[in-house]
């Protein structure tokens, strides 16, 4: 990999952009990158969680503007902005460990996350208006979404900077914790999610996304019916009732 560091621990992955000189700015390979790296966690049956974090003192800092202007952007992936903003078929948990800076497509990308743990000197911002640019990865209808529409018009219109603690106060930061503990903190909530169905949790983040946008209530009851089909059809629902029954720990195989 070049721009990313990727570990596994167990079922869980985790994923480190690695560009710490450059506050792991994202150029154009980075999110080809990135997007493989995900796709290929969703389709491992031996995986269940995913960490996204940045090397250094910083998640990510937005777009690499040197490649704006030397002319080597190019559109992102179908999966968006780091593999993630747009990746409809990811449905497996993805937590976002921000420790430091989240800015610009960094910032998208964190929102695009199902959890987000920031440790106490994180800070956010979606600056692109101040360059000329606009916040067109995900981040306009993300923020629209999760906060307030006076909070979230503020930062869109000003580019000003929301510390980890306002974010926490608003609802979108699950967790601020001490400066070099995010990754630790996220690892934590990632053991208490894999004490789960991977099936389950599957369904659980695909009927989410459907409430994030306000699906028909036909289309959400059509997709609910099939996804409690699923869920009650797999190998992980015939194991969890087992192991209740037995009062034993489960053992989930992700199917």
């Amino acid at each position: 990999m070049d721009f990313c560091k990727v570990e596994r621990e167990g079922r869980l992955l985790i994923v480190t952009m690695n560009r710490p000189d450059r506050l792991n700015a994202l150029i154009p390979e980075s999110h080809d990158e990135m997007a493989a790296i995900f796709n290929e966690f969703q389709a491992d049956d031996t995986l269940d969680v995913a960490i996204l974090t940045g090397a250094g003192r910083g998640f990510c800092s937005g777009s690499d503007i040197s490649a704006y202007v030397a002319g080597t952007n190019r559109p992102l992936p179908p999966e968006g902005g780091g593999g993630v903003t747009h990746n409809h078929g990811l449905t497996k948990p993805v937590i976002a460990a921000v420790n430091g800076v989240a800015m610009g497509g960094g910032f998208e990308i964190a929102l695009a996350c199902d959890l987000l743990i920031a440790s106490e000197e994180a800070a956010f911002a979606l600056p692109e208006p101040l360059v000329g640019a606009a916040a067109l990865g995900g981040g306009i209808f993300q923020l629209c979404r999760k906060l307030p529409y006076a909070i979230a018009m503020n930062l869109l219109l000003t580019g000003d900077r929301l510390s980890a603690a306002d974010a926490h106060r608003h609802g979108l930061v699950n967790q601020v914790v001490p400066a070099g503990e995010a990754l630790n903190a996220a690892k934590a909530v990632a053991a208490k999610i894999m004490r789960c169905a991977p099936v389950a949790l599957r369904a659980t983040k695909q009927m989410a996304a459907l409430a994030l946008r306000a699906a028909p209530p036909e289309e959400a009851e059509r997709e609910e019916a099939a996804a409690r089909t699923r869920v009650m059809a797999s190998e992980d629902f015939r194991e969890g009732m087992a192991a209740f029954m037995e009062r034993r720990k489960p053992v989930w195989r992700g199917r």
